[in-house]
C-alpha cells in the first residue's frame, strides 16, 4: 500500500520524474514574466533576508578580508586606494611580488568560486524550505549547499571544458577565414557576433546548474544533462533574463560598494579594511538575488513546458491540503 507523503516532504509524480520539494506558500509556482522574475528575486531575498546575509557573511566574508590583507601586504598599494586607485593603478606597487600577488589572486578566486557556489546553493535550499512552511535553517542549508557541491563543480567544469573547447574551435576557424579577403571579412564579423552570443549562453546556462542540483539532488552528469535540457526548452529566454538580472545586481553591488571606495580613498590607513568591508556587503546583495533569480528561471521553464503548478496542485489535493496560491 502506497504511502502518503507527509507535510514538507518532497514528492515524485511519476518514476524518473523531477521532483518536486515545493510548497507554493513563497515560491510564485506560474509562468513568469521578465519583470516577475526581478521583483520575485527581490521578494525572495527579503523573505530570507536574516539567514541568507549572516548564510553569505560568514561564507564569503572571511576570504575577502583575508585576500585584501595579503594583497595589501604583498603588493601595497594595489588595494585601498579607492577609487582613483582602481582607475589609476602604480605599475610599481607589484614590483618583485608578481609571483606571490599571482598566487594570491588565483587561490582567492578558485577558493570564492567554491564558497558561492555552496552559498548559492544554501540560499536556494533555504528558500525551498520557507517555501515548504519550513524553518529556514542555516545549518541544513549549509550541509545542502556541501552535499550538492560535488556535482555542482563537475558539472559547472565539465560545462566550461566544452564551452572553452567551443570558442577555441571557433577562433581558430575565423581566423583560418581570414585569408579570404571579403568573404572572410564578413564571415568573421558573423563569428565574433555567434561568440557573444555563445558566451551569454553559457553564463545563462551556467546559472542553471544551482538549482537543478539542489532541487533535483542528481550527480555531476545528470545534473549537467538535466540543465541543458531545461536551458534548450527557452534559451533566448533564459539568456535574456540572466544578463538582465547580471546587470542589475552588479549595478547594485557597485552602488553598495561606492562608499567605501569614497573613504578608503581619503583614510590613510586601513584602506583594504574599508573596501574589504564594501565588497562582503556587496557579495550579500549580489549572491543571494542571482540564486534566487537562477531558482526562478529554473521553475518558470518547469511550469511552462512540465506543468509543475498544476504538478503542484494535484499532490496537495490528494494530501488534503489547498491549492498552490498564485499558481493560477
Amino acid at each position: 500500500m502506497a504511502q502518503t507523503p507527509t507535510a514538507g516532504t518532497p514528492a515524485r509524480s511519476a518514476p524518473g520524474a523531477a521532483p518536486m520539494p515545493f510548497g507554493g506558500r513563497l515560491l510564485p509556482l506560474r509562468r513568469l514574466t521578465v519583470a516577475d522574475v526581478l521583483d520575485g528575486a527581490y521578494r525572495l531575498f527579503r523573505a530570507v533576508l536574516g539567514p541568507a546575509v549572516v548564510l553569505v557573511l560568514v561564507i564569503m566574508g572571511p576570504l575577502l578580508l583575508l585576500t585584501n590583507l595579503i594583497l595589501d601586504r604583498v603588493a601595497p598599494g594595489v588595494v585601498g586606494g579607492g577609487i582613483t586607485g582602481l582607475i589609476d593603478v602604480d605599475p610599481t606597487a607589484a614590483a618583485g611580488s608578481e609571483v606571490a600577488l599571482l598566487g594570491t589572486t588565483l587561490a582567492s578566486g578558485l577558493l570564492g568560486t567554491v564558497l558561492s557556489l555552496i552559498a548559492a546553493a544554501a540560499v536556494t535550499a533555504m528558500v525551498l524550505a520557507v517555501d515548504r512552511g519550513e524553518d529556514a535553517g542555516l545549518g541544513a542549508s549549509v550541509r545542502t549547499g556541501i552535499r550538492v557541491l560535488f556535482s555542482v563543480l563537475v558539472a559547472s567544469i565539465l560545462l566550461t571544458i566544452l564551452g572553452v573547447a567551443l570558442f577555441i574551435g571557433v577562433v581558430i576557424a575565423s581566423v583560418i577565414l581570414l585569408v579570404v579577403p571579403i568573404l572572410g571579412a564578413i564571415l568573421f564579423v558573423v563569428v565574433l557576433l555567434l561568440l557573444v552570443a555563445a558566451t551569454a549562453g553559457f553564463l545563462g546556462l551556467l546559472s542553471l546548474v544551482v538549482p537543478v542540483a539542489v532541487v533535483e539532488r542528481t550527480g555531476p552528469i545528470a545534473t549537467l544533462s538535466r540543465a541543458l535540457w531545461v536551458f534548450s526548452r527557452a534559451p533566448v529566454r533564459i539568456v535574456w533574463i540572466s544578463l538582465l538580472v547580471a546587470v542589475v545586481v552588479a549595478i547594485l553591488s557597485v552602488a553598495i560598494q561606492l562608499p567605501t571606495l569614497l573613504v578608503s580613498e581619503v583614510v590613510a590607513t586601513a584602506g583594504w579594511a574599508i573596501e574589504s568591508v564594501g565588497e562582503v556587503a556587496g557579495q550579500l546583495l549580489s549572491v543571494p538575488v542571482s540564486a534566487a533569480a537562477a531558482l526562478l528561471v529554473y521553475l518558470d521553464v518547469r511550469v511552462r513546458v512540465e506543468g509543475l503548478d498544476l504538478r503542484v496542485r494535484a499532490r496537495d489535493l490528494q494530501q488534503g491540503g489547498t491549492a498552490v496560491p498564485g499558481s493560477r
